[in-house]
C-alpha cells in the first residue's frame, strides 16, 4: 500500500500550493520565527490532511458501509491538531487563531459535504475552499510575529485573490476544449474575463493609491498574462503537465514579490 494511500493525504497537488504557499509568505513577512510556528504548521497540516480521510470516511457512511482506517486516521489527525493547537492559545495566548480554526472546521465540514454530495467541483466551492485554504498566510503571520494586524489580512486577501485566477483560468481551459454547448464556453469566457479584469483592476488602483507597491502587481503579473493570452488566443489543447509545472514557477514569483511587497514597506 503506498503511503498517500495509507495515510489518506490529500490527492489535489494544487491544494498543497493553496495551503503552504500562504503559509510561507506569512513567514516570510514576519521575518520571525518562534516555537509557536511548528506547533501552527502541525496542527494546520493535521486539519488539511483529515480532509481525505474525512470524506472516505464519509462516502462510505453514506452508501451504508464502514471504513474503520479512515475512521482512526481522521481520529489520529484531529487528536494531533488539538494537542498542538491547544498551546498556541493557552501557552501563546494567540487567541486571534481561535476563530481562524473554528472558520477553518466549519468549512472543512461544508467542503466534506459538497464532496460527498459531488458539488465540490463547482466555482463557489472551489472559492470557498481557497478562502479556507489561504487562512494559513494570516495565522503564520501572527504565529510569527505574535501581533494580528491589518497586514495578516492583507496577505489572506492576496493569497485567496492570487488562487481564485486558477479556478477561473482551468475552467476557462477545460470549458473551452470539452464543453458541448455555446453557452457553456461563453459563461466560462466571461467569468474568466470578469474575475482578472476586476482583479487587474484593483491592483492598479492599490498601485496608485500607494496602498500597495507595484511589486503587488508584479507579483500577480504572470497569471494575469496568461489568462489574457488565453482569452484573445486559445490554445488547441490542454496540456495539464505543462499547466501545472508553471503554476508552480507562478506560485513562486508571487511568493517572492509578495514578500517584497510588505518587506520593503516596512
Amino acid at each position: 500500500m503506498k503511503l498517500r494511500s495509507a495515510l489518506k493525504l490529500p490527492k489535489e497537488h494544487g491544494a498543497w500550493a493553496m495551503f503552504y504557499v500562504p503559509f510561507a509568505l506569512g513567514l516570510l513577512v514576519a521575518w520571525k520565527i518562534t516555537w509557536a510556528v511548528p506547533l501552527l504548521l502541525l496542527a494546520a497540516s493535521a486539519m488539511f490532511i483529515a480532509r481525505e480521510s474525512l470524506l472516505v470516511w464519509w462516502r462510505a457512511r453514506n452508501r451504508g458501509k464502514r471504513n474503520d482506517h479512515a475512521l482512526r486516521l481522521l481520529a489520529v489527525y484531529f487528536v494531533t491538531a488539538a494537542v498542538a493547537g491547544a498551546p498556541l492559545i493557552l501557552v501563546y495566548r494567540l487567541y486571534w487563531l481561535a476563530p481562524l480554526a473554528l472558520i477553518g472546521a466549519a468549512l472543512l465540514a461544508i467542503n466534506g459535504w459538497q464532496a460527498t454530495e459531488f458539488e465540490d467541483r463547482t466555482a463557489q466551492s472551489e472559492l470557498m475552499a481557497i478562502g479556507g485554504l489561504t487562512m494559513t498566510a494570516p495565522a503564520a503571520y501572527y504565529a510569527a510575529s505574535g501581533e494580528w494586524t491589518p497586514t495578516a489580512l492583507w496577505l489572506w486577501a492576496l493569497s485567496a485573490a492570487y488562487f481564485a485566477s486558477s479556478v477561473f483560468y482551468v475552467k476557462l481551459r477545460v470549458t473551452g476544449l470539452h464543453a458541448k454547448k455555446q453557452e457553456d464556453k461563453q459563461r466560462a469566457r466571461w467569468q474568466c474575463a470578469g474575475y482578472h479584469s476586476f482583479l487587474l483592476a484593483s491592483l492598479l488602483a492599490l498601485a496608485l493609491t500607494r496602498s500597495l507597491s507595484l511589486f503587488a502587481l508584479i507579483a500577480f503579473a504572470p497569471v494575469l498574462a496568461r489568462t489574457f493570452r488565453s482569452l484573445f488566443r486559445p490554445e488547441p489543447r490542454l496540456d495539464l503537465k505543462r499547466i501545472g509545472i508553471t503554476e508552480i514557477i507562478y506560485s513562486l514569483i508571487f511568493l517572492i514579490f509578495t514578500t517584497l511587497t510588505f518587506r520593503l514597506a516596512s
